[in-house]
């Protein structure tokens, strides 16, 4: 079986183990977090939540990419650990000294945001280090569905301490997780990053180098920039998501429970995906034409009254979701030289989050002066809007590396 093959691999499998920890101690401190905040501020505060985590972590993701394509990423992703559980220490010495909650948990988004930018694209450009190609697919899957598991118990989890004990202890056990994983990478081996001796080294050409790779690759630069307005309209539903459970009587239990049926059904999608390679040949009309199925469930959330079938609605959303995560992330690994990965993995991640913390403040206003109602069929429209693009064109959603003068194809994406 291909997953288990992929298992068999140690240190995979011990990343995966620390990661899936590791996530377990966020979800459950972003999910308490975020409910406190929108308690406590309403909507436009959970906006600046969500804003203050972008503002750092935008701008750093640059440096994270091209870090991790000169150091180890084994080392990067460590020495984040570390810092990760140190910021919670802090943020926990904050809280109990009396400062203003609100303050202190945006405070928090931003130094975790700033963290995070270096920890994605270590992460995202190890997997492919630790794996052969023919078991990549199945190793991205298995990464995905643990890593949504991971989420899906800890936002559950983070609904439980924060009703029982306490932001604070969400903190607290965010902090542990991370030292956890910090300790499981520290008894991993360092895969050594092979570089071309004539690459450029200082940090703008570097970065451009990479830009120069994403442009030359159609199915790539215009998925970033399909993201980049697909996201758009996610963070305007993420927004609206606690208002919905406000505005039906619903506590922050019915709250964690509906955040972490996503990753449910995300983690049995990757699975799925893992366990059956879709080709090359189809990936890109599957990833297209799902995704656009992925964005009209959404609508359906603010016009749901039953918990129940928001739950059911969840769950087949991130099974999609799930699904479309192993293709795109698969075909990163597997058409991305081991050297540019890092750089690819930030310019992808920035592409998608660049325009979130905009739309999070424009959600906020939308949905205090508009209601629930409008603010998610704009939302639909620009996700409906932006994938149409990738299903009219055939050379968009053909995802397959193409060669050219300057990135001729190697074996590797052969």
């Amino acid at each position: 079986m291909a997953l288990a093959d992929a298992w068999e691999v140690r240190d995979l499998r011990r990343f995966l183990i620390g990661d899936s920890v590791s996530k377990i101690g966020r979800a459950a401190f972003m999910t308490a977090a975020g409910w406190t905040v929108n308690l406590q501020g309403g909507p436009t505060w959970f906006a600046l939540f969500g804003i203050s985590y972008f503002m750092a972590h935008i701008p750093l993701l640059t440096f994270g990419g091209m870090l991790v394509d000169r150091i180890p990423r084994r080392t990067v992703a460590l020495y984040t650990d570390f810092v990760q559980a140190g910021f919670a220490l802090l943020f926990i010495l904050l809280l109990l000294s009396g400062f203003p909650v609100t303050i202190v948990l945006v405070l928090a988004a931003f130094l975790m945001g700033a963290s995070t930018a270096f920890s994605i694209p270590a992460t995202q450009a190890l997997i492919p280090d630790l794996v052969d190609k023919e078991i990549l697919a199945s190793a991205t899957g298995l990464h995905n569905a643990m890593r949504t598991i991971a989420w899906a118990i800890g936002g559950t989890l983070g609904g439980v301490v924060l009703y029982q004990l306490g932001i604070e202890a969400t903190l607290f056990l965010d902090m542990v997780t991370f030292l956890v994983s910090a300790y499981v990478l520290y008894n991993m081996e360092e895969v050594p990053i092979i570089r071309n001796g004539d690459e450029e080294s200082d940090f703008r050409s570097e970065m451009l180098h990479a830009l120069d790779f994403t442009r030359s690759q159609p199915w790539l630069f215009i998925g970033i920039l399909v993201f980049m307005a697909f996201h758009i309209g996610g963070a305007m539903i993420d927004i609206g998501i606690p208002s919905i459970a406000l505005r039906n009587d619903w506590n922050e239990l019915h709250y964690a429970l509906w955040g972490a049926i996503f990753p449910i059904g995300a983690s049995l999608g990757a699975l799925y995906a893992g366990q059956n390679p879709i080709s090359k040949r189809i990936r890109g009309t599957v990833f297209y034409v799902t995704v656009s199925f992925a964005a009209w469930l959404d609508l359906l959330f603010v016009f749901v009254p039953w918990f129940s079938l928001i739950l059911l609605i969840s769950v087949i959303q991130g099974f999609i979701v799930g699904i479309l995560s192993v293709i795109w992330n698969t075909t990163i690994g597997d058409s991305v030289e081991q050297h540019l990965r890092g750089r690819v993995n930030s310019i992808d991640a920035i592409g998608s989050f660049l325009l979130i913390p905009p739309s999070m403040l424009l959600a906020g206003k939308m949905i205090g002066d508009l209601g629930l109602e409008v603010t998610f069929m704009v939302a639909v429209a620009i996700m409906v809007a932006s994938s149409i693009v990738g299903i009219v064109v055939p050379s968009f959603r053909r995802f397959e590396r193409i060669g050219t003068e300057q990135f001729p194809i190697t074996d590797d994406q052969s």
